[in-house]
């Protein structure tokens, strides 16, 4: 616990040294070394990895289309971002921002410098951020980064500092800005760490606190959740979802094993091959559960409610992404998927391991911290016990060394050919009409992307309405889509039915067909109709004017926009507010803020 004073005109200021500046450099050398060769000129493009030069602002990219808003408002955030500078700068700067602001927040959450730098270590170094990466989920990356961030912002509103509902309010807001995963595991944390067992000034503003988080966080993250429920086609129901993304064991020790060292996705292509090392994954386990029994046996979480918080956040969400892999847990993820609105979200569970991964770099911080006094405390030299823990802080390091340099050259960026880029542009200038992009299947495989798996990039190059399968294939079965509309074409697909006539009914007027893809996955019959564009690798056809509906017109479809609105206007006024709190009591005066 510390005390942080509230000085005349001066806001609060704490009296422990902040650190964050240093994880935050720790985090940039880590986001440098991992990168590497990825961070010239270009694009990465790999899985859901999908940069383009210029993301226009439409209905899709606001989430208001009638889709199922996933990549909401991730996509909103790229589209401003890339109308001030080229896409693959966005891109690059989003990535190494993500290290950079995990090892800030993580290391601001210790108390001594080197726990800070070990903290920031393991943070900005772990199986999670490399597997999530590898797979292209840089908007679950972006919550991640954020949580350590939230927790500190929760610890100040509860302890009553003079500007803690203003702190937690804005980063509750930039938090809706990382999407909807990084805003569930991120409420978790908050929420946590408001109702934690320890000191707090009273229940009633304990209700008020969780309140105003609650307020807050449903205001900013209309822009998806309201889209879903409103917007949205009802998705499929069924267990594929969950049997398919369930986490997986990428180490000889198990699920459980993967899940507390932070891996486990389901994605066996973006594993890292030293994983698979019983010496190596055995010793990332080893570190992990001696730092875990170490702050269970010095009751750390007395320490205050935010390491208490963040504890049963941890824990909750370890539970939450091991549950579906557990005897038992399959079921019950597929009843709260299929019945509980927005239960999709805990589909591919292992997301959540991300609050664990906080919690583990801080405890791992502590271990450094204790391991450096221990040493003292027995004789050592003073260098001497600071060599050994500090050769224990870099286990992230020995760990995973298939990170580093671009996980050794996988990572690559490229350009997208001018012919894309041309038939894009022409594709934007055409008359009204949807496009629908074969060979039907939604992943692609390009010559020029070094034959990486690719999420198809048609959807962010063209601002228009853009058909595609978004059925997953995957090697244990397929992966129903939500789109209605793409599941009458690929029923017209394997009833060898009339395609283009099912194209034409649901507004698709142009066909873009790759003509460098396998066509295992189908084409319609295009005989006779008109070719637009034959450029390298591209076909454009026009099937001829169609109808284009009018879709969710009107004012309502941007109510989740109006209500985030609202949001950033509630917090501007508690920013106002604590201002002038600030500067109102006489000198001398304090308000306590809890830290770990």
């Amino acid at each position: 616990m510390r005390v942080k004073l509230a000085l005349p005109g001066r806001g609060d200021r704490s009296t422990r040294p902040d650190h964050r500046a240093l994880g935050g450099l720790v985090g940039l050398v880590c986001g440098l070394l991992a990168l590497g060769p990825a961070l010239r000129p270009g694009y990465l493009l790999f899985y859901d990895m999908v940069f383009v030069p210029r993301l226009a602002f439409s209905d899709r990219t606001m989430g208001v289309d009638g889709s199922v808003p996933r990549a909401v408002p991730n996509d909103f955030d790229v589209a401003v971002l890339s109308h001030l500078a080229p896409g693959w700068v966005v891109q690059k700067v989003l990535l190494i921002g993500v290290f950079v602001a995990v090892g800030a927040g993580a290391a601001g959450l210790m108390r001594t410098r080197l726990g800070a730098v070990a903290a920031a270590l393991v943070a900005a170094w772990n199986p999670y951020l490399a597997e999530r990466l590898a797979i292209g989920h840089w908007g679950y990356l972006l919550g991640y980064a954020c949580v350590p961030f939230l927790v500190s912002a929760a610890a100040g509103c509860r302890s009553g500092a003079v500007r803690g509902r203003f702190r937690l309010g804005v980063w509750l807001v930039v938090l809706a800005f990382t999407g909807s995963t990084g805003a569930v595991f991120g409420l978790i944390a908050v929420l946590a760490v408001l109702l934690a067992p320890g000191p707090r000034p009273s229940w009633h503003r304990s209700m008020r606190d969780i309140g105003w988080a609650l307020l807050i966080w449903l205001l900013a993250d209309a822009t998806w959740w309201f889209s879903y429920l409103f917007l949205a086609p009802t998705p499929p129901g069924g267990s594929a979802g969950v049997t398919a993304f369930m986490a997986r064991a990428d180490t000889p020790y198990g699920v459980i094993g993967s899940l507390l060292t932070g891996g486990g996705i389901w994605n066996q292509g973006v594993w890292f091959s030293a994983r698979s090392s019983v010496v190596v994954s055995g010793l990332a386990l080893l570190v992990v559960v001696v730092a875990v029994v170490v702050a269970v046996r010095r009751r750390v979480w007395r320490q205050s409610p935010a390491l208490a918080g963040l504890g049963i956040a941890g824990v909750i969400c370890l539970v939450l992404a091991g549950a579906s892999a557990l005897p038992g847990g399959s079921h019950v993820m597929t009843i709260l998927g299929n019945d509980l609105p927005g239960g999709g979200l805990l589909r591919d569970a292992q997301k959540f391991d991300a609050v664990w991964m906080i919690l583990v770099a801080v405890l791992a911080g502590q271990l450094v911290e204790r391991t450096r006094d221990l040493g003292i405390r027995v004789g050592a030299q003073r260098s001497t016990a600071l060599v050994f823990a500090a050769a224990l802080a870099a286990w992230p390091l020995i760990t995973l060394t298939g990170m580093a340099w671009g996980a050794w050259g996988r990572w690559q960026a490229v350009d997208y050919p001018a012919s894309y880029v041309h038939t894009a542009q022409q594709i934007d200038r055409l008359p009204p009409g949807g496009v629908a992009v074969f060979p039907w299947t939604q992943y692609r495989s390009y010559a020029w992307d070094g034959h990486r798996v690719l999420l198809d990039p048609w959807q962010r190059l063209v601002s228009r309405q853009v058909l595609v399968n978004d059925a997953l294939p995957l090697t244990s079965g397929v992966v129903p889509g939500d789109d209605p509309d793409a599941r009458k074409v690929t029923q017209a697909l394997a009833d060898h039915g009339d395609v283009a006539a099912v194209l034409r009914s649901v507004g698709v007027r142009y066909v873009l067909v790759e003509t460098d893809q396998p066509v295992a996955a189908g084409l319609p019959n295009l005989a006779g109709d008109r070719v637009l564009v034959a450029a390298d690798g591209l076909r454009l056809y026009d099937l001829g004017p169609v109808h284009v509906s009018g879709g969710h017109d009107g004012p309502f479809r941007y109510t989740g926009w109006l209500l985030a609105g609202m949001s950033v206007l509630l917090v501007g006024v508690a920013g106002v507010s604590a201002g002038r709190s600030a500067t109102g009591p006489p000198a001398g005066t304090s308000a306590r803020h809890e830290d770990l």
